[in-house]
């Protein structure tokens, strides 16, 4: 949470201050990618995201309308993103109750009762994904229109006040929360509006004067009122809320946060928190914050005062060039966040991940993933990580953690995954072509050739054996590299495949054989039925439901205006689970990467050393090239859904009548699209011979898509 109501204060105080937009032309704008994105997701919430999945489809074109308002004010934005968060010692998987789930299952029970636009209000309350989700779509939409974005190593806050304070000037205005007031910062951009091109800003010095307090006061009445770091201290609540000028005169009064804890120290809450060490705790952190130096170095800030145990206030120290990916996006937090934490945290996906089947796919399959992925991890980066304990804590069984790695030797097949992965980079860091786009099909049929060549630094490319691993983590490779017999399946299905559509669909084809391998992907209804608002079907409904399922694996492009065809909940839980096969696999992509960059020791470092710039790009070549970030929904499904029923009750014209009903929600061509790429992706189900009544479904809806296609 940001700090607790300084807002409100400052609006009381009347401290914010309105400029035009004009006074900052010419202008580097560090701008807090968090909160940023924080008030763009408030205006592009419509309710569908959480029942259909995914982003909301507004939110592209909202993130390239404000990148075109400050090219045309002369601004130059810098987006800083937050990294990894900082260390917990409460001893809670969880930082805090999720309550999105409740208002999802009320928001669901509205819409089964015809209240459809209640239950929009509802949804657009429980946003489907935390805004960590989403962050990297933004990214890769920054990326594709040229904007200046990075990741900070751990806040946001911090990495901006340092580079607001250099000298360099690498930027100069800051656009963000009023928590960046405890760093270094002496005004902050807090709003911008496009109408009236005009911002809003609050001058530190101001604030200051008028709550009678120093700079170092000020960081002090923050953590007492309470923010991300530090609980607010439990002296200042009352029966009748929480005022920041309690925290104020507090300040004020003892003339330190510290002072104020020893003073009141018999209170039953102050003893009862040992708030003096969350709030010691919350200071350093504030302080001495880790950050990425412009010379490339990652250390605190006021270095020369630091404590000497930083590494248990901020998080375990992670190897310099896993800063360095997460600062270009070539990864994400959550894998680092695992290394650094020893816990990674599976969270309520849309459908709130009711059933059965969907818990087994957490704590069966995943789990054993992700426990090749650490061991691969763990064994690659170092005597302090081969030794580290890491448990999957999930939502519905917070306490009861799975572990995946425990200090135990890696296997035989790890052990060697993670040395040739290092050797791989050596070669990778010295190649200048760029990453090779690698076939899952090309792959799967060389693989044995390919783990020879891997063993050789010399002729071994980054984005093959990236590749390989990522195979051979899912279960689709064996370790001598010769396919699994679920490898035998999905190369069935990828030559099965349209030529035009063969990279465009690998992944959902692969998607496919990992769900029906996990007996997901069928026509049968899972252990919790949801009841949709479809037409009743007299026949077919098995067919409808395993056809409607595996579009859902493609995705619908444009969706101008509101979603008009009807909602299921039972796709949006498949959906759900295609997400998380897909959230796997981009982990195990950011683990190789981790090893490939961070853990090749000497060799590698030298390597880097040499060609530091090739090395960073080959790493964002490859990981880019891997489809893995596409945002998950349930939208294709939906439309195939109403085509194959509508076709079912009505026969001919059916696709006529669907394109009417969606008429305005749904783009004509990227639905034609969409429908095209499921049927290609059936005829790919059906060639894995893995899925009961593919072929069946196949036959009965083809008249359905022949329509559709022309065919």
């Amino acid at each position: 949470m940001p700090i607790r109501n300084i807002d409100v204060y400052v609006r009381e105080l009347r401290l914010a201050q309105e400029a035009r937009i004009g006074t900052l032309a010419d202008t580097r704008l560090g701008i807090e990618g968090s909160n940023w994105l924080r008030q763009l997701l408030a205006g592009a919430r419509d309710g569908e995201a959480a029942a259909i999945g995914g982003v909301p489809p507004a939110l592209e074109a909202e993130i390239v309308k404000e990148l075109q308002f400050f090219r045309a004010s002369g601004i130059t934005p810098v987006f800083v993103f937050s990294g990894l968060p900082i260390a917990r010692r409460d001893g809670r998987a969880f930082a805090k109750e999720d309550h999105r789930p409740a208002y999802r299952q009320a928001a669901w029970e509205q819409y089964q009762q015809g209240h459809t636009e209640q239950a929009l209000r509802g949804w657009g309350a429980s946003a489907p994904q935390t805004l960590a989700d989403v962050v990297p779509f933004a990214m890769q939409v920054l990326a594709a229109h040229g904007a200046e974005f990075m990741r900070a190593p751990y806040s946001s806050w911090a990495q901006l006040a340092y580079l607001y304070r250099h000298e360099a000037q690498p930027i100069h205005a800051v656009y963000s929360s009023l928590d960046i007031l405890m760093f270094d910062v002496d005004r902050v951009i807090t709003s911008i509006s496009h109408a009236r091109s005009t911002f809003a800003y609050v001058v530190r010095d101001h604030l200051l004067s008028r709550c009678g307090v120093s700079a170092e006061q000020l960081v002090d009445m923050c953590l007492l009122a309470g923010c991300d770091w530090c609980p607010t201290f439990p002296a200042l609540l009352s029966d009748i809320g929480f005022s920041f000028k309690s925290a104020v005169d507090v300040t004020r009064q003892y003339r330190s946060g510290f002072s104020a804890i020893q003073a009141m120290g018999d209170h039953a809450g102050v003893r009862a928190a040992n708030y003096s060490d969350s709030f010691l705790r919350a200071y350093c952190a504030v302080r001495y914050h880790i950050v990425l130096h412009l010379d490339g170095t990652v250390a605190p800030l006021n270095a020369e005062l630091a404590p000497n145990d930083l590494h248990d206030i901020i998080g375990y120290r992670l190897p310099r060039a896993a800063y360095h990916l997460l600062a270009r996006g070539a990864i994400h937090p959550p894998v680092a966040s695992m290394l650094a934490s020893g816990a990674w945290l599976e969270f309520a996906p849309a459908d709130n991940g009711e059933s059965d089947e969907y818990r087994r796919l957490v704590t069966q399959w995943q789990s054993s993933v992700f426990c090749r992925q650490c061991s691969l991890l763990c064994a690659g980066l170092g005597a302090f990580f081969r030794q580290r304990k890491i448990v999957l804590h999930a939502w519905f069984s917070p306490q009861a953690g799975t572990v995946l790695h425990d200090g135990a030797p890696a296997g035989r097949a790890t052990a060697a995954a993670a040395a040739v992965l290092p050797r791989a980079a050596a070669a990778a860091a010295v190649t200048a072509d760029g990453a090779r786009e690698v076939s899952l099909a090309r792959t799967l049929e060389q693989g044995a050739a390919l783990v020879a060549a891997a063993s050789d630094a010399a002729t071994s490319d980054a984005a093959t054996v990236l590749q390989l691993w990522l195979l051979q983590s899912l279960g689709f490779v064996a370790a001598d590299g010769q396919p699994t017999q679920l490898g035998a399946a999905l190369g069935a299905g990828l030559r099965a495949l349209p030529g035009d559509a063969a990279e465009r669909l690998q992944w959902a084809v692969a998607v496919a054989a990992v769900l029906a391998d996990q007996g997901l992907l069928a026509g049968t209804q899972w252990s919790v039925a949801y009841e949709d608002r479809q037409p009743k079907q007299s026949d077919g409904q098995q067919h409808t439901r395993l056809i409607a399922r595996i579009a859902t694996l493609v995705p619908l492009g444009e969706r101008p205006g509101p979603w008009r065809l009807p909602f299921s909940r039972d796709l949006l839980a498949f959906s759900s689970a295609a997400k998380l096969v897909l959230k796997t696999a981009a982990s195990c992509a950011d683990a190789a990467l981790l090893v490939l960059h961070a853990g090749g020791g000497a060799a590698a470092a030298a390597a880097a050393a040499a060609a530091e710039h090739t090395h960073m790009a080959r790493a964002l070549a490859v990981r880019s090239a891997l489809p893995l970030e596409c945002t998950t929904n349930a939208a294709a499904g939906l439309l195939v859904q109403a085509l194959v029923v509508e076709h079912a009750r009505g026969g001919a014209g059916s696709w006529a009548r669907v394109c009417k009903q969606a008429s305005g929600g749904i783009g004509i061509g990227s639905a034609r699209q969409a429908a095209g790429d499921a049927w290609s992706v059936l005829g790919a189900v059906r060639a894995m011979g893995t899925v009961p009544g593919a072929d069946a479904a196949h036959d009965w809806a083809r008249t359905a898509f022949d329509e559709v296609l022309g065919g």
